[in-house]
């Protein structure tokens, strides 16, 4: 039986969080066709967008494609779009490998967590907030990147640990600045998105 003390600890908890609603099934062909643009997108972007800084470090925008997906339709499009927009860049660029799973995992992790947060306030973000869970997805993404690449230069011997680890700060202020450079371009085309029509129905 929970004490008056707990029941008052779950009642501020349920505060913190907007009450939502689900809105409808997870995957309809809108949906789908939606997230596969979005995933072709990602790859166009990582092959043509990006600038590769050595072994260990490299400056991309494909990330806002799922950071797009999960604030406009939730966790579930935007982790499904990481995941898969990054698979299919991996194998284009570098094929299969024991490391691919390991590589692909950060870009899910990011649009999971735009995703949850967005969901979790109606999908009603204001630029600070949205700003907020670019910074703190870019934190946790750019840790993972820092793991991965210590397991993947150990495993093929193109780079060493001291290497790695000696790029973290500025894979850290890279992360960043692109957070910010993220929220200037999301924060107005979220809002012109949100406008069309049936866009509520796809979300989560």
């Amino acid at each position: 039986m929970p004490t008056k003390k707990e029941n008052k600890m779950v009642t501020y908890l349920k505060s913190l969080m907007p009450e939502r609603q689900r809105r409808g099934p997870l995957f309809t062909p809108q949906k789908l066709a939606t997230n596969a643009i979005l995933i072709a997108l990602h790859i166009i972007l990582a092959r043509m967008a990006s600038i590769r800084i050595g072994p260990s470090f490299s400056i991309t925008v494909s990330g806002i494609t799922e950071v797009v997906a999960g604030l406009l339709f939730g966790p579930v499009s935007g982790g499904t779009v990481g995941l898969l927009g990054s698979f299919l860049n991996q194998v284009i660029a570098y094929g299969l490998s024991v490391t691919t799973v390991l590589w692909i995992l950060p870009a899910a992790v990011k649009g999971l967590m735009c995703g949850w947060y967005a969901k979790a306030y109606d999908y009603d973000l204001s630029p600070f907030q949205i700003l907020w869970i670019l910074l703190v997805s870019s934190l946790v993404v750019t840790s993972m990147n820092t793991v991965v690449m210590i397991i993947d230069a150990e495993i093929f011997h193109y780079s060493t640990k001291a290497t790695v680890l000696g790029m973290m700060a500025a894979r850290y202020i890279s992360g960043a600045l692109t957070s910010v450079a993220y929220m200037l371009v999301t924060t107005p085309l979220l809002h012109r998105l949100k406008k069309l029509p049936g866009i509520r129905k796809l979300r989560e």
